[in-house]
């Protein structure tokens, strides 16, 4: 038995959100920076991470930055790629 309050996935995610809300907003403009170049390079991957076969936290912290660092007038949706509806190549 557990003698304190379990800290889960969305505690960790709240609080990793209110540190990039009220971190220096050319820092948090930087990251979104980043965040949009790597969805350019490599919408995959990025599609792969947020989407539903990517494990649950990973396309949680993920969305959560991409959030936080943004205000709301550039807040993006993003749609989600399934890699599973994809014909396969080859001999696959």
């Amino acid at each position: 038995m557990v003698d304190r309050q379990l800290t889960g996935m969305y505690e960790l995610l709240d609080a990793l959100e209110g540190v990039i809300k009220t971190s220096d907003p050319a820092k948090r403009e930087e990251l979104t920076k980043t965040i949009d170049a790597y969805h350019n390079d490599f919408p995959e991957d990025f599609r792969w991470a947020i989407g539903a076969q990517s494990p649950t936290l990973l396309s949680n912290l993920l969305l959560a930055i991409d959030w936080a660092c943004r205000s709301n007038a550039q807040s993006k949706s993003r749609s989600v790629v399934r890699l599973i509806d994809r014909k396969p190549e080859g001999n696959a």
